[in-house]
């Protein structure tokens, strides 16, 4: 979803909430919206989350491998192509590798923070969540909105937020198979 869409789904949503009369879009309306998203898809990208991953090639003699900026958590690690996430260990944002480990790659999948959305972001901006946790993002946005004026209720909308957002897919894809217990004669 772009911030052009979004935006529009928005407008939309405040033109129904408002009985009838059509909201305009001005500037001020426009610049708090894009903020409003900005922490919309931060809170979502924790609950929906963002998988990356960076290879590392380890060198000899060094022992330490920043991570990229958007890091937030790891999720896994795999040692030349086996999961070895308990192998290695972190301090401060850097992948610790023990010395003479001996893997010819190793590959970090990690949980990611969305980049903050520009204020002059055009309406061509993708969001870097999911498309299903983008379609919350309207309700979110428009709640915020209302929440100013006295004559028209936010809590509605902000309901369908999160009703919307209790119906997300929060599993991580290649997540461990849940195991259902059974009962044995």
């Amino acid at each position: 979803m772009t911030l052009g869409e979004a935006k529009n789904k928005v407008y939309m949503l405040l033109d129904e909430h408002s009985a009838g009369g059509e909201v305009e879009h001005d500037a001020d309306i426009e610049l708090k919206m894009t903020y409003f998203f900005d922490i919309a898809q931060k809170m979502l990208s924790q609950i929906k989350k963002i998988v990356r991953s960076k290879t590392v090639i380890p060198e000899p003699g060094r022992t330490e491998y920043a991570m990229p900026a958007d890091f937030r958590n790891v999720y896994r690690i795999w040692r030349d192509d086996r999961i070895a996430t308990y192998r290695y260990h972190w301090r401060r944002g850097r992948l610790i590798v023990p010395a003479g480990d001996g893997a010819k790659t190793i590959l970090v999948e990690y949980f990611a923070n969305p980049a903050p959305i520009p204020a002059d972001a055009g309406d061509g901006y993708e969001f870097e969540i999911a498309d299903d946790a983008a379609e919350c993002m309207p309700f979110y946005v428009a709640a915020q909105q209302l929440l100013p004026d006295l004559v028209l209720d936010y809590r509605a909308m902000l309901d369908m937020y999160y009703q919307a957002v209790s119906r997300l897919d929060t599993a991580v894809p290649g997540d461990a198979p849940r195991i259902a217990q059974t009962l044995y004669r």
